[in-house]
């Protein structure tokens, strides 16, 4: 006969049993639930797994509530709530750690021969308290059964009672509900989730509690979630030689974080030598890090004491452990997603390899070993996204505003008229998506650019009340309008359009630097002129030309859509309607007829790109 709980002084000396009554369906007394005297930190976590197991999955049924009954529990269900809600509303941050590095010590060494599964944690840590050795105070940590647990000393500073009331009176705190939705479907669409099985791990039965029946699913986790992590997770296992644990990312709410993400493929990625890329601004700045190799304890111990005996470096393998070992993690951010380049980075440069090249094909291979796997397609990433870092995630499987278009550069007149807070167009849309007679789309992702993805001319970008009126497509428009009347003409290399009546003005054109050519690009010239009322007005006394020029173009861009000509055209067609509406003054302005004398054939071309040339119509009545 033992006691219940060895070196407990509260419980009855009545309480004992023989070792072979813990066999089946025994539950210790809430009141004898202490961990104080089990002899490492994983007790909490096997104390939290014991809490949340008791939750009954009925919908209705009363709920255990074993810390009415023993005041000295540290671990229940509402500080679980409040952890993973708070974490998803950036309240506690998630900081990974190596049990084996240097800075762990010892401690860290018996621990994770404890638990081998652990060696990589998921420390819990205040965003807004401060703890021991100038860092976040640690509030919990993470575990494969039971997800999240508290750390135990808490109680006696008041911190759960805070917590509680920043998360209770957070008003996103809806929004971070159905994150968790949309994460759970994750799950019940690859076949991992199953509460009610009877080898179900506890964090599931916790989760399924907490939603409930009627949380529905946000479908904002692919735009508007951060992914922290990894974490190793218990699973239901879907047949009987899978793996019962998988890798996994928990989401925090951060409002358009995909589009941010975005952002960074206009940043060159550089290789650096301590196992890192690093994506820099066109003055050399970087502006994020991403770790690409894993912080093993032999560089630990080089950088803490060169020279040091190498038998005291542990050199167990890392391969298949490199996602849990911080490979793919962003080590830092800056300005995420406020710079705008002039090229695309995805793909490789003539001189210079890419994005792709850099750091996603090396992240493929490195999450295939961690998540056991000889190799790793897209299509494993689409189907379980937050088993991947955001690294992989957002480029693999992009978020869903992308169905509108390909992503787009934007022209350094965009980006410059940008105010502070005025949200800047992402997406554009492709000329073989807008089809003749469609309503005008605002952006436009020109064809024909090689290698890149092509810039986008824009109308105006922003909200309502910060609307910024850009005008390129419309200065575009003016440029062929200028053509038309032959009061322009193609430079002689087929580089620029030239406003020859106003001293050989500059209105648009691709430009050749270091022997890289821009896509094209509507120059200030061309932007002030259709600012100007005076030459709205003058474009609209030449109302029986206009009326030719837009009959003219309202018979193109018709036809096969995946044609580089057509796609051309139809870009010479909205930049015209654009035009017109602003002279015009559309809708309830001048209104022209569907008439006049058609130009019969483009006099020249303009080329955007392989096999795609913009046509240049000349009037009839503007011929020598």
């Amino acid at each position: 006969m033992i006691q219940l709980i060895p070196g407990s002084n509260d419980a009855s000396p009545t309480d004992s049993f023989a070792l072979d009554q813990k066999k089946g369906a025994w539950t210790p007394a809430a009141s004898h639930l202490r961990t104080k005297s089990f002899p490492t930190p994983f007790a909490q976590a096997e104390m939290m797994t014991h809490v949340l197991t008791q939750l009954s999955l009925d919908p209705g049924a009363a709920q255990s509530a074993p810390e009415t009954v023993n005041d000295k529990l540290q671990q229940t269900f509402e500080r679980w709530r409040l952890l993973l809600l708070g974490l998803v509303l950036g309240e506690v941050v998630l900081d990974p750690v190596d049990l084996r590095r240097n800075e762990a010590d010892n401690f860290g060494g018996m621990l994770s021969d404890l638990r081998p599964e652990c060696r990589f944690l998921g420390l819990l840590r205040d965003a807004r308290h401060q703890g021991m050795e100038g860092r976040k105070l640690m509030v919990g940590a993470a575990d494969p059964h039971c997800l999240l647990w508290c750390a135990p000393r808490l109680a006696r500073l008041n911190y759960w009672s805070d917590l509680k009331t920043r998360i209770d009176s957070n008003p996103y705190r809806q929004e971070a509900y159905g994150l968790l939705a949309d994460w759970r479907t994750h799950f019940e669409r690859a076949s991992l989730w199953n509460p009610s099985h009877e080898r179900a791990p506890a964090w599931q039965k916790g989760l399924h509690t907490l939603l409930g029946e009627n949380t529905r699913p946000a479908n904002a986790l692919a735009d508007h979630a951060r992914m922290v992590g990894p974490l190793r997770l218990n699973v239901v296992p879907r047949a009987g030689g899978d793996a019962e644990d998988v890798i996994a990312y928990l989401p925090v709410r951060e409002p358009q974080w995909a589009a941010r993400f975005a952002e960074l493929l206009f940043f060159q990625p550089v290789r650096r030598d301590a196992g890192s890329v690093e994506l820099v601004d066109p003055n050399g700045r970087s502006v994020v890090s991403i770790r690409m190799a894993p912080r093993t304890l032999a560089q630990g111990a080089h950088q803490a004491a060169p020279g040091a005996a190498s038998a005291a470096v542990d050199a167990a393998p890392i391969a298949g452990f490199e996602l849990l070992a911080g490979v793919g993690r962003f080590e830092a951010l800056a300005n995420v997603g406020r710079g705008h380049g002039q090229a695309h980075w995805l793909e490789d440069h003539a001189n210079a390899q890419g994005y792709r090249a850099l750091v996603l094909n090396p992240l493929m291979a490195a999450a295939a070993r961690s998540h056991r796997r000889a190799t790793l397609s897209d299509e494993d990433v689409t189907g379980f996204p937050i088993g991947y870092p955001d690294t992989i995630r957002l480029v693999v499987a992009p978020s869903s505003g992308a169905a509108d278009g390909p992503r787009i550069m934007l022209s350094r007149e965009v980006t410059n008229r940008a105010a502070t807070g005025t949200p800047l167009p992402a997406y554009g849309t492709a000329l073989t998506h807008w089809k003749p007679g469609d309503a005008l789309p605002a952006i436009v992702a020109v064809p024909g650019a090689t290698g890149n993805l092509a810039v986008g001319l824009v109308e105006a970008f922003g909200p309502a009340e910060r609307r910024v009126d850009v005008g390129e497509l419309r200065a575009l428009g003016f440029a062929l309008f200028l053509y038309f009347m032959g009061e322009a003409e193609l430079r002689s290399d087929g580089a620029r359009i030239l406003w020859t009546h106003d001293d050989g003005k500059e209105l648009c054109g691709r430009v050749v630097f270091n022997q890289t050519e821009r896509a094209l690009e509507v120059l200030r010239d061309g932007l002030n002129a259709v600012m100007s009322e005076t030459e709205r007005a003058r474009c609209r006394d030449r109302l029986a030309t206009l009326q030719r020029f837009a009959a003219t173009w309202r018979s193109v861009g018709e036809g096969d859509a995946e044609r580089p000509e057509v796609q051309a055209a139809r870009l010479g067609r909205v930049a015209v309607e654009h035009f017109l509406h602003w002279v015009l003054g559309a809708p309830g302005g001048f209104v022209i007829g569907q008439f006049g004398l058609k130009a019969a054939a483009p006099a020249e071309h303009y080329v955007l790109g392989l096999n795609a040339r913009l046509p240049l119509y000349l009037d009839v009545f503007a011929r020598d």
